[in-house]
């Protein structure tokens, strides 16, 4: 697929899930509001956008050569960035309303993961034919995706490569792009389940305990 057909399927892709997500978002806003227990309402917005931006970009970069293999198509890459989008949002939701310290420091990563995604379109730019600001913007945007978690992200990416590159050696078929391309969705499944643990820890350490005092009485 060309640089040109990339762009044009993640545009459609978010552009049409876009309302839909922001429905959900305001749903699990007011959620946050009524639960949230050492976060803040506020807290819980920012999770929650940083968590869609996240996780809507991981889904098209981890779905994007698998889907464009399938007679689906631009429908699968819409289906996963849904499907991230959504568990992203959700989670980044819920770790703000938990604890807005951790989601600061999330944010300070995805911060830090611009800076590098835009070092390396930069980079890129005057060694690939046809790679225009567009395309460093792009870069860019991911690497603040991978950056919001980046040890998670980190880890799935070594997972998908090594399962990658042993389907490459073992199945005729199975190309060295396709090694690629599992260990790019190997990069996006643990990014986004590794923040989907994380809220999920939060949620439940912060959770109050329930204890039974049951009255004992000895007699000599």
């Amino acid at each position: 697929m060309t640089t040109g057909n990339w762009q044009l399927v993640t545009g459609h892709c978010l552009k049409t899930t876009g309302h839909w997500l922001l429905v959900t978002g305001h749903c699990l806003l007011l959620a946050g509001e009524v639960h949230g227990q050492d976060g803040s309402t506020r807290a819980a917005a920012g999770g929650a956008a940083l968590g869609l931006y996240s996780g809507a970009m991981l889904g098209v970069l981890g779905s994007l050569t698998p889907c464009t293999q399938t007679y689906a198509g631009a429908r699968c890459v819409r289906i996963a960035t849904v499907s991230a989008g959504a568990v992203g949002l959700a989670s980044g939701a819920l770790l703000g309303a938990a604890d807005g310290d951790r989601l600061g420091d999330h944010a300070k990563t995805a911060g830090y993961g611009v800076l590098i995604g835009t070092a390396a379109g930069l980079a890129m730019k005057p060694l690939i034919q046809r790679f225009g600001w567009q395309d460093v913007a792009t870069v860019a945007a991911l690497g603040g995706a991978i950056g919001t978690s980046a040890k998670g992200a980190g880890i799935g990416l070594a997972a998908g490569s090594l399962v990658g590159l042993i389907l490459w050696q073992l199945i005729p078929g199975f190309e060295l792009p396709d090694a690629f391309a599992t260990a790019f969705a190997g990069l996006a499944v643990g990014g986004i389940g590794a923040l989907a643990i994380e809220a999920y820890d939060r949620q439940t350490s912060d959770a109050p305990t329930f204890q039974f005092v049951a009255p004992v009485a000895v007699q000599f």
